[in-house]
């Protein structure tokens, strides 16, 4: 059960809600990142939405079910896209899926680094349950991850200790960006940062040292 599911809506078509969900969601991301979650009402969300405030609560029965749309919709999207390119790069060598693993999810950090730096801040304003389902939900980058470096493992083609904190620590290089963007923002570009961060990883896991890092 999703715990959208929960959130209250008056109407009885599931289509219309998802879709009306989705535009509010969409249009709350840019008030919510510019204003901040508290500083933030309903109005102005809807004002955003181009509804009515009347119109708007059809479909959400809160704010804090309007920040929970913004945070799972930015997050589903991110790791839809991870696990459709580990579907594609299954029959690629460890080594050259992983700098495209990391490359893919990098960039979607940087495409949209207010919304990742936001949801570092702001999850902690959900319900405790619901901050759980965003955590779950985060903690799949974090196995798709895993996965891919525990199958370099078996073909041995890495060395690695501990595949799930290496997982950890390559998926929160990713959001670092975000973080730290006003410090590495004047250091590098994002591809630099990519192309760094990618031949460091390779360099610690690889078994033959000789193989090649590419960007």
């Amino acid at each position: 059960m999703q715990l959208t599911d929960d959130i209250r809506s008056s109407s009885s078509d599931p289509e219309l809600v998802a879709s009306r969900r989705e535009h509010i969601a969409r249009c709350a991301t840019h008030v919510f990142v510019k204003k901040g979650y508290d500083r933030t009402n309903v109005d102005e969300i809807a004002d955003a939405c181009g509804m009515s405030k009347g119109n708007l609560y059809n479909y959400v029965g809160s704010k804090e079910d309007i920040l929970y749309l913004v945070i799972d919709r930015g997050l589903t999207n991110l790791t839809k896209t991870i696990e459709d390119l580990c579907d594609r790069l299954s029959n690629v060598a460890p080594a050259d899926a992983l700098r495209e693993f990391i490359k893919t999810l990098y960039r979607g950090v940087g495409e949209d680094a207010d919304f990742t730096l936001f949801t570092y801040q702001e999850t902690k304003n959900l319900s405790p349950t619901a901050r759980q389902r965003i955590l779950d939900a985060a903690s799949r980058d974090v196995a798709v991850c895993e996965e891919l470096l525990r199958r370099g493992v078996e073909s041995g083609e890495f060395k690695i200790n501990n595949p799930m904190l290496l997982a950890h620590n390559i998926i929160t290089l990713g959001h670092m960006w975000a973080v730290r963007r006003w410090f590495l923002g004047k250091r590098c570009t994002l591809e630099e940062y990519i192309r760094e961060q990618t031949e460091s990883i390779l360099k610690t896991i690889l078994v033959d040292e000789r193989t090649t890092i590419e960007s």
